[in-house]
């Protein structure tokens, strides 16, 4: 295990030691403050040592990871599979509404894009921690190229383009900590979208890295389609929907004032929009909890609250959009998240008893 810090006196260093594992200091910060950076400061300290390892498992400070999860993993590694992800968990989800309601987008990621696209297409969704990779996707490119402000999806978009065999495994599951206030949520959310929206063509050049034989040229053509497509179709419905909205009600009012017959109709086409973007969000989050909620074992109460605020969540998405749009130093400025490790998942709390013990 190698613990990556910045600073010589951070007392993770003594942890780290004292558990009897590998501390990494990073040496230069200067415009390298992104995860990507530091795990290619990781890499070379590897190299730099001559260790050779098969593959590399990333994960965040704040996870807890089950026992069997490395056995697991291995069993993916074994078949063929050069990266894997498992099943992301949480530590807090029912600690507030965002923690629920972020919990709930994971599901999500775990239920559709990555166990989807696992089936369709042996490829995963990447988010940021809980998965492995074969140590030669590194070695090829010689280092850890990927180090933009959602190096996950970059690697992800590099796996699609490099036909890299990825598989989802729902029964490796790790554990991750959720956002508490809309604050420090919002500010994650100005690094996804951001990160999302930046260029991916470097990773799309096969001129980097090793291009493996697709199984399927036809399967490939479709899984890089679907891969672009991505969450454009939904961004772009819910747009037209919020725009359609905004436009009636402006007519309306402006209808109002002028003591025009339509006003009512306009009044009642822009509410008729709204609940119809609202029901679209209450539906995703009913069907994602009604699928997986064996795993997320939110109540009955928790439920109907994640399903009347599903949409206002995702607010948080469109507020990060603009605040990047208007502060381009918010586009690629690394901040620190705040954690506080606080623990309540019943099935995390077993696994960190488990392994203090």
């Amino acid at each position: 295990v190698f613990v990556i810090t910045e600073t010589e006196d951070d007392p993770t260093n003594k942890i780290t030691d004292e558990a009897g594992f590998i501390h990494v200091v990073r040496k230069d910060l200067n415009g390298r403050r992104t995860k990507g950076f530091a795990l290619d400061d990781c890499y070379k300290y590897i190299k730099e040592k001559g260790l050779v390892y098969d593959a590399y498992m990333i994960f965040d400070a704040d996870n807890i990871v089950s026992d069997d999860y490395l056995d697991l993993m291995n069993d993916v590694y074994q078949q063929g599979y050069q990266v894997g992800v498992g099943y992301r968990s949480f530590t807090n989800a029912t600690k507030n509404w965002i923690c629920a309601c972020s919990g709930t987008l994971f599901s999500f990621m775990n239920q559709f894009t990555s166990k989807g696209r696992s089936v369709l297409f042996k490829k995963a969704t990447l988010s940021g921690t809980g998965y492995f990779l074969d140590a030669r996707i590194v070695d090829e490119c010689g280092g850890w190229i990927r180090n933009g402000m959602t190096e996950d999806v970059q690697l992800t978009t590099y796996c699609y383009y490099h036909n890299i065999k990825m598989y989802y495994y729902p029964f490796a599951k790790y554990y991750d900590e959720q956002a508490e206030s809309f604050k420090i949520l919002n500010k994650q959310h100005v690094r996804w979208v951001w990160g999302f929206f930046a260029s991916r063509k470097t990773f799309k050049d096969q001129n980097i890295g090793k291009v493996y034989p697709p199984e399927s040229k036809v399967k490939r053509f479709f899984s890089i389609l679907e891969y672009s497509l991505s969450i454009y179709p939904f961004v772009v419905l819910t747009i037209v929907i919020l725009v359609v909205c905004v436009i009636s009600f402006g007519f309306a009012i402006g209808a109002s004032v002028l003591n025009q017959p339509e006003s009512g109709w306009l009044f009642a086409h822009s509410i008729f929009q709204f609940i119809l973007l609202y029901m679209i969000f209450m539906f995703t989050s009913a069907f994602v909890l009604g699928i997986d909620n064996k795993n997320l074992k939110f109540s009955v109460g928790q439920s109907i609250v994640i399903v009347l605020t599903y949409m206002f969540f995702f607010s948080s998405f469109l507020i990060a959009f603009f605040r990047g749009l208007f502060n381009k130093k918010l586009r690629s400025s690394w901040g620190r998240i705040e954690h506080n490790g606080q623990i309540i998942d019943k099935q995390a709390v077993e696994v960190k008893d488990d392994k203090k013990r």
